[in-house]
């Protein structure tokens, strides 16, 4: 058995052990997500809480600050310049959200990533697609809240995330695209959602992103799960690790949108495209 081989196993044991325990090892790169998230659940939390750990993480610090001064939230009041004030401007939920994208971007940038740096960095620009989507998508019909619908989108392949972090202390996995990819399809829905439930998100965003592939054909989409859903069908980036042809992609978005017709698929590009813009501006880190 070669050693890539092997070291899968042994990660695939460790983290069967993890889910039976009901305890997840946390990698590094979600440390600061817990942290915020765990400090919002407080009845006492505030802001005099929050910032004081934003502001642990220069980049996101400065993220917070750039995002509030952003299109998104950009205010006739001028500027902000400090993080408490960005914070209040731009909201809890988009916390959340701009957290987990300054951690998963630095992870799939990190140089200690190996091998899998080309698979981290292609699952990051795919979930950047579907996330901004997402959003475009709420803030195009005010069926969902958009800063709720971006953060699910942020979320819908959080276990294949967790999973290449945990894969760093592998590194003859990191450097085997294929027995990593193995990995990651095997495990990534239930690890997925331990840690949606580890993270403290609410029930109905993680149903949402459990239940992202049963789409209801409504029209417009009134559910985050629909909206992950057209959001995914939308995004011109695939998951990498669907290993899907774009003719194959295209087959199974015409199958899942039979209720939808294609014309209106095409405006909607056309209206939500300023506010997707938005969107991955301000998610881009």
């Amino acid at each position: 058995m070669d050693t890539a081989q092997s070291q899968r196993q042994m990660l695939g044991q460790e983290i069967e052990r993890e889910l039976a325990d009901g305890s997840l090892s946390f990698p590094t790169f979600l440390e600061v997500s817990q942290k915020i998230q765990q400090t919002l659940e407080r009845e006492d939390a505030g802001l005099d809480a929050l910032v004081p750990l934003i502001m642990l993480e220069p980049v996101l610090a400065a993220r917070v600050v750039g995002l509030a001064n952003s299109a998104l939230f950009a205010s006739s009041n001028g500027p902000v310049k400090d993080v408490k004030s960005a914070v209040m401007r731009i909201g809890l939920a988009a916390v959340r959200s701009l957290a987990l994208a300054v951690a998963t971007a630095q992870l799939a940038q990190g140089e200690q990533m190996g091998g899998a740096r080309r698979l981290a960095t292609l699952l990051w620009d795919h979930t950047l697609d579907v996330a901004s989507w997402s959003y475009a998508i709420g803030a195009t019909f005010r069926t969902v809240r958009p800063d709720e619908a971006m953060l699910a989108g942020l979320l819908h392949d959080i276990g294949q995330f967790y999973l290449i972090g945990k894969a760093a202390d592998y590194p003859s996995l990191l450097d085997s695209e294929s027995e990593l990819s193995d990995l990651l399809l095997c495990w990534h829905r239930p690890v997925g959602e331990a840690v949606l439930r580890a993270l403290g998100m609410s029930p109905e965003l993680a149903d949402a992103v459990n239940d992202r592939e049963l789409y209801g054909s409504m029209w417009p989409p009134a559910t985050l799960p629909d909206v992950l859903m057209v959001a995914s069908l939308l995004a011109d980036t695939p998951n990498p690790l669907t290993h899907m042809s774009e003719d194959a992609r295209v087959s199974l978005r015409n199958v899942v949108a039979h209720g939808i017709p294609e014309d209106v698929l095409e405006q909607l590009h056309l209206d939500a495209a300023e506010e997707r813009r938005k969107a991955l501006n301000a998610l881009r880190v």
